[in-house]
């Protein structure tokens, strides 16, 4: 090689290395952003693929794409809707308090595999605490925060001797003995209840005090664990008692069927609580995997995974422990044959949406069926 060629060839050398040290510090002084989506392979579909193959595809696509999106800013849960066609989406949902991030939604997708994203502002979704009952005129019933003659209607205020207060949900069996449903929060206020604590009927907050409002001993719990990594699936626990009523206060939807029903999206809702007792709304999630937080100060999160929503309004502080049963009923106030079949346990919410447990998740923990109208599930 001549002299000349050396020349050219380390004239090239430094030349390439200088490029090559101003592309490196070019790209690694770039600013963090959201990854981008996960690749996912799209579920095959065979042609005219039926409502319940298409929800179980659009689940599939969400539990292969949570993570990623969890790691986005200011995503608080993601779960399973239906457009106003009729078909699932993938709905993600948006802290709606927190302060608009530069740039906006960086980093959803419009679409994940056969299915769109919606966006949706919501929460932050908390375990709330009880608020003032709404006013009850003298036809519409009693007030469900009131101590009531023994035995008491479900639908109305309880609490552990240590809390403030929630709702009997239901009355469910074993087959021998039967017990009042609520929320683990409720029953076991804090984490620290413990099995034989007593529970009172009303709450705390509402004037019940031990041993005059006693109304049962708590049995079983299932804790939940306070991590944004958790997968809690229900926040749930039942007293033994004789001494509560498989049916609502008068104004409210009655007795419930003894047969569940699972949830999807669209489906008709009600509930009786504590706080605002008959309300009506509409399944607007299902599978939704929620980060909800616990406690006063607001710093304790725990994930629940499988979780339903609910839309809107539909409850308040201290109509946790609620059970929510289907509406089915025609034009002419005639009831289907799914009204009032349990659906979901009520336990935490934003205000606008409410977060529950599905209820055979809650019934196959404790191993009991709820008392109502039919027999078995």
């Amino acid at each position: 090689m001549t002299p000349r060629r050396n020349l050219v060839l380390a004239v090239a050398i430094a030349a390439l290395t200088c490029v090559g040290v101003g592309i490196h510090w070019t790209v690694t002084s770039w600013p963090t952003l959201p990854p981008p989506p996960l690749p996912t392979r799209p579920p095959v579909l065979p042609p005219g693929a039926s409502a319940q193959e298409l929800l179980a595809a659009a689940m599939q696509v969400q539990s292969d794409n949570e993570s990623m999106l969890f790691a986005l800013p200011g995503v608080v849960g993601v779960g399973i809707g239906f457009t106003d066609a009729g078909t699932p989406t993938i709905k993600v949902f948006v802290d709606a308090s927190a302060p608009p991030v530069s740039g906006g939604l960086q980093g959803i997708p419009e679409a994940l595999g056969l299915f769109p994203v919606t966006v949706e502002p919501a929460g932050p979704f908390r375990v709330l605490p009880p608020e003032p009952a709404a006013p009850v005129s003298a036809d519409e019933g009693p007030v469900p925060t009131g101590r009531f003659d023994r035995p008491v209607p479900m639908g109305v205020s309880t609490g552990h001797t240590r809390s403030t207060a929630g709702t009997i949900g239901a009355v469910v069996t074993d087959g021998e003995r039967r017990y009042a449903l609520s929320n683990w929060h409720v029953f076991v206020p804090g984490g620290e209840g413990q099995v034989g604590d007593v529970l009172l009927q009303p709450g705390p907050v509402d004037g019940g005090a031990d041993p005059g409002d006693a109304i049962g001993t708590l049995t079983a719990f299932e804790p939940v664990v306070l991590s944004p990594f958790a997968t809690n699936r229900i926040d749930a626990a039942i007293a033994r008692t004789d001494e509560v009523l498989p049916e609502t206060p008068v104004g409210g939807y009655g007795s419930p069927r003894g047969t569940t029903m699972a949830a999807k999206p669209g489906l008709q809702v009600q509930k009786y609580g504590r706080t605002t007792r008959l309300t009506v709304g509409e399944v607007e999630a299902v599978n939704a995997s929620i980060n909800v937080t616990y406690g006063s100060a607001g710093s304790q999160v725990g994930r629940f995974v499988g979780q339903i929503m609910v839309c809107c309004n539909f409850s308040k502080g201290g109509d946790s422990g609620s059970l929510i049963v289907a509406r089915d009923l025609d034009r002419d106030g005639n009831a289907g044959p799914d009204d009032r079949k349990p659906v979901a346990l009520l336990f935490a919410g934003d205000g606008r949406l409410t977060i529950a447990n599905p209820i055979d998740l809650v019934l196959d923990r404790f191993d009991v069926t709820i008392v109502g109208e039919d027999a078995g599930r």
